[in-house]
């Protein structure tokens, strides 16, 4: 099954769902779920002047057995209009409804879920409790995954999520080191097909603490814990600088980098991959993923989106189910 969560209406994600239908739509290999408002949809593809897809729309999963394309309503007739006419509150319900939505459902043996982006302060205003979309899925799945950021050259994944910088240093344990380089290398080899991964641990400190002066971090804490991984048989290295290994898996050396917080990752991954990364939960019994980008609202209704980002999470979501 494919599922497909519309996130924020305020966004560009049904202009490059419409633009890549043909990518989505047609299949007859299982149940193909779009999750929103349907009216909300119905009032955008007007307005974005979009093909009008055969959905059926349903209120329950389990209208959705055979092979088809389907469209889960949460919105029951309640939101429709314009996107950039909706309050604050409306957003964000139509998005945490959106993924709420998936708490009924019995997941098939092989999931795939795409996420559109959501506005993580309009989501919080309408009850969302969650940092981001990564942290409902680990939850909703019952298991530690890890957010993976995956460009066509350099693959990115964290340590530590959304949280304060000021927060970061105390959250750096042996344990979340170990547990995450596992989960990585589990979602290198399923889910991205790389048999045998090369992974560099990129330093907390800078110049990996330079023997302590910038802090013992990396020495006490991090290196045992790769090593240990090593040990196990992992091709894993580190901690390394994180001013060169980035480079260092751009050119190939290095198969993907544990980064130890959010922005020490992302950057050099958007810098290089800013339209063509996706993001991935990984380590989890079902794929989720998402285009690496936010709602982008106010390019809505421009035609100026780039669906790189998009169309590659879809295909990963295709290539994951054997469709």
């Amino acid at each position: 099954m494919l599922v497909i969560t519309l996130g924020d209406p305020w966004s560009v994600s049904v202009e490059c769902l419409l633009r890549l239908e043909k990518s989505w739509s047609p299949t007859n290999k299982g149940p193909v779920i779009l999750v929103g408002a349907y009216e909300q949809w119905l009032s955008q593809v007007k307005e974005l002047k979009g093909p009008v897809l055969p959905l059926h729309r349903i209120l329950s999963w389990s209208e959705a057995t055979a092979p088809g394309l389907y469209f889960l309503d949460i919105g029951h007739g309640k939101y429709s209009g314009s996107p950039c006419e909706l309050g604050v509150m409306d957003r964000g319900t139509i998005a945490r409804l959106s993924l709420d939505a998936l708490r009924s459902l019995v997941p098939p043996k092989k999931l795939a879920v795409v996420t559109a982006p959501i506005d993580k302060f309009v989501c919080a205003q309408a009850g969302f409790t969650y940092p981001g979309q990564t942290e409902f899925f680990c939850d909703l799945w019952q298991d530690k995954g890890i957010m993976i950021l995956a460009g066509t050259r350099l693959k990115v994944a964290l340590a530590t999520n959304h949280v304060r910088l000021a927060e970061v240093t105390a959250l750096i344990t042996a344990e979340l080191i170990e547990q995450k380089l596992a989960k990585l290398q589990e979602s290198l080899q399923k889910i991205l097909k790389i048999s045998e991964p090369r992974i560099a641990v990129a330093a907390l400190n800078p110049h990996a603490g330079d023997g302590g002066l910038f802090g013992r971090e990396d020495q006490l804490i991090i290196a045992p814990a790769v090593e240990r991984m090593r040990k196990r048989g992992m091709n894993a290295v580190g901690p390394k600088p994180a001013d060169t290994i980035f480079f260092q898996a751009w050119q190939g050396k290095f198969d993907a980098v544990l980064a130890m917080y959010h922005d020490q990752g992302l950057g050099p991954l958007k810098s290089l991959h800013f339209y063509d990364a996706v993001n991935i939960s990984g380590g989890l019994p079902h794929l989720r993923i998402s285009p690496d980008h936010g709602p982008a609202g106010e390019l809505y209704g421009k035609n100026l989106a780039k669906d790189d980002s998009f169309r590659l999470a879809l295909e990963h979501a295709l290539r994951y189910l054997g469709w």
